[in-house]
């Protein structure tokens, strides 16, 4: 009797003791679990945020080409054109024209085209019936009218992208060429698209100045901004006597 009056209480304790200590670890789980979930919603604050912040910068950056454009178009086109047949005039009174006078007319007839091009280049409407082979070749052409630089291009692969997907891989490659030839001063540029396996590949080369030890600027955070909105990269990478972009992106995953 005197024993068992002794085990009820003990039993009695153990059984305390485990429920408390159940207890207690089934606050610690509750807490790390809700902890986790803090975290990931954190982590997907955080990237929707960033999303939201690239969307809004890209947003901003179309805008400021549609000005632009509609600028070049409206304002420069039309002082070329005034000039051009101002010139024409001039030209038609002289009883003899200076060879001068023609080489600048038939300058100002190629800036002119060049004007135009650009300026519908920049205008986002022009998104609708996009096509990537297309401007890449008149880019390509555009580059080439300098006389200074053999630019080509290479297109190995069906581009099965949007027209505005199509957009923001044609700026990000307009971006390599003109940071290259304003930096490189190469003699040749050449752009290859291929498809590997479910990712498109585009290589932009140029034979121009290696890249410097640290590069940094506006063009190549757009580019990298470009690409993370399409889930892929870029990298810049140094060969034998040339320098490539490298634009890897996953098709249908933007």
């Amino acid at each position: 009797m005197r024993e068992q009056e002794i085990f009820i209480p003990i039993l009695i304790g153990t059984g305390v003791f485990v429920l408390v200590a159940l207890f207690i670890n089934t606050l610690i789980a509750l807490y790390r679990t809700r902890r986790r979930q803090h975290e990931r919603e954190l982590v997907l604050l955080k990237q929707s945020f960033e999303q939201e912040l690239l969307q809004a910068q890209i947003e901003v950056q179309e805008a400021t080409f549609r000005h632009i454009a509609s600028e070049l178009h409206d304002n420069v086109c039309q002082l070329l054109s005034t000039a051009k047949v101002l010139m024409g005039i001039a030209k038609m009174k002289l009883p003899e024209a200076p060879p001068s006078l023609a080489t600048a007319t038939e300058t100002l007839s190629k800036a002119i085209v060049e004007v135009r091009s650009l300026s519908r280049s920049l205008d986002p409407e022009w998104v609708k019936g996009f096509s990537l082979a297309e401007n890449l070749s008149t880019e390509m052409a555009r580059i080439r009218s300098s006389g200074t630089v053999q630019a080509s291009q290479q297109i190995d692969a069906v581009v099965n992208l949007k027209p505005e997907e199509q957009v923001m891989l044609f700026r990000m490659v307009q971006e390599a060429v003109q940071n290259a030839v304003r930096h490189a001063a190469p003699t040749a540029i050449h752009v290859q698209v291929a498809q590997q396996d479910k990712e498109l590949e585009v290589r932009i080369r140029n034979n121009g100045k290696p890249l410097p030890p640290v590069f940094e600027g506006m063009g190549t955070n757009n580019m990298r901004q470009r690409a993370r909105l399409f889930g892929g990269t870029v990298q810049w990478l140094r060969l034998p006597g040339e320098t490539e972009v490298l634009v890897r992106l996953p098709v249908g995953k933007a």
